[in-house]
């Protein structure tokens, strides 16, 4: 029978082989991936707040805008085989020969808790001119219902107009009224008088769009020639939709930006017969003018390199164990791994209120000071938690680096990876793992 003494000691040899001990810290290296996996949901769910806050506000104050118009509508009735009218009207649509738009667009800041959310105030000059266009139906002349043909002009949220709307068309002067009377598009429109058009003249128009929104602001190229352009105050524009600037300038005070559309590069005519909406959204461009909320996605990317911090820490801490022969027990490495996991909490809540880099250097100054008084409580040695720290601050260094590169993370990211292992092997020869 073995005495209390001998199962003992049969105990401690095997936690104190190098092998067993390692198995433990891939186990533990395996089980701090649950508790990363809560962390990248909780920054989920961090940014999901961070958007509802932004979307109540742009809803208190006016959503995307998006600008269509003016367009003139032309309803005319239908007839029979026998020339009679019937009681069937149909709609079309004549877009006008030339649309210019200009308009200063300046951003300013709301707050909704600790979350900043940025809406535009943006009066937009519309000039442009009509003719009849060379694709209209001559036969439809007759057919027309003169009293009933409007202008409109879409605005996708009206509650952005903060005046009343004028507009010089030919000599005369129209007033705006809500509704374009016609499903296909929400907005404002008036009565005009479309005869001097069919007789073949050219008409002028101006307005004035007193336009505020958020997020974005985009534009329908409905003109046969459309040139829009914009400056902002906004340093971080976005351009989108199915048409770049041809000339941008962006800098740190905000951007200028200019569009130039012709009829040739959409897949519409200059009539649009019944289905308006179809052809109009599909041509649509612009600029998003929200600031990106880059905390949330530079937090996630860093919490993707988590289990690599790990690793290399507890390999670190594993072969100082070996070198010093001072046994670390499981539970010790499973804290120091917890502390790891906290850094990105730490740099969740940090990165809400200040900038980016400051939280992360704010965190990983937290961390790496933690780890090391523990250590130094562990293993006494000064000189030993100070390089274990030092070799820290350079793993979180190196990640702060990737997190800042775009084109060369992979490639970077793979060659440090690499080189980590290198040197975990090459440390792992001098090792004799089946030691006692």
């Amino acid at each position: 029978m073995k005495t209390e003494n001998e199962f003992e000691n049969q105990n401690k040899t095997k936690t104190n082989r190098p092998g067993m001990k390692l198995l433990i810290i891939a186990a533990i290296c395996v089980g701090l991936l649950i508790p990363q996996a809560l962390i990248r949901s909780l920054i989920d769910e961090r940014h999901c707040t961070a958007n509802e806050a932004s979307n109540d506000v742009y809803q208190k104050w006016s959503g995307q805008q998006e600008i269509c118009g003016p367009i003139i509508k032309v309803p005319w009735r239908a007839k029979d085989a026998n020339g009679a009218f019937t009681g069937t009207t149909f709609d079309v649509y004549l877009l006008p020969e030339n649309l210019n738009i200009k308009g200063n667009v300046n951003t300013k800041t709301l707050n909704r808790g600790i979350f900043d959310c940025i809406v535009y105030d943006s009066p937009l000059e519309i000039t442009g001119s009509f003719t009849l266009p060379k694709e209209f139906d001559s036969t439809l002349i007759n057919n027309i219902l003169y009293h009933q043909t409007r202008l409109i002009i879409g605005i996708e949220d009206l509650r952005g107009l903060t005046d009343n709307i004028s507009m010089t068309y030919g000599s005369e002067q129209l007033e705006m009224e809500s509704g374009t009377y016609t499903s296909k598009l929400n907005g404002v429109s008036c009565k005009i008088d479309i005869k001097p058009l069919i007789e073949g003249e050219k008409i002028d128009f101006t307005l004035v769009l007193p336009l505020k929104g958020s997020e974005s602001l985009s534009f329908i190229p409905i003109g046969r020639t459309t040139a829009v352009n914009l400056t902002s105050d906004c340093p971080t524009p976005s351009f989108n939709g199915n048409y770049l600037p041809i000339e941008r300038e962006v800098n740190d005070s905000g951007f200028a930006a200019s569009w130039k559309i012709l009829a040739l590069n959409r897949d519409y005519s200059q009539v649009i017969n019944e289905n308006l909406k179809q052809p109009l959204v599909t041509s649509s461009f612009g600029v998003d003018l929200k600031v990106p909320v880059e905390q949330y996605q530079q937090t996630t990317r860093a919490s993707k390199y988590a289990i690599i911090i790990i690793f290399l820490t507890f390999a670190i801490v594993f072969f100082v164990e070996i070198r010093k022969d001072t046994p670390i027990h499981p539970v010790q490495y499973l804290l120091i791994g917890v502390a790891l996991l906290v850094f990105y909490v730490l740099l969740l809540s940090f990165s809400e209120h200040c900038a980016f880099w400051f939280s992360y250097l704010i965190a990983s100054l937290m961390t790496v000071g933690l780890i090391s008084v523990y250590l130094f409580g562990i293993l006494k040695i000064r000189k030993t938690a100070i390089s274990v720290g030092a070799w820290l601050s350079v793993a979180y260094l190196l990640i702060y680096v990737l997190l800042q590169m775009e084109n060369f993370a992979l490639l970077v990211g793979s060659i440090i990876v690499f080189a980590v292992v290198g040197l975990c092997m090459y440390a792992s020869q001098k090792i004799n793992w089946y030691k006692k």
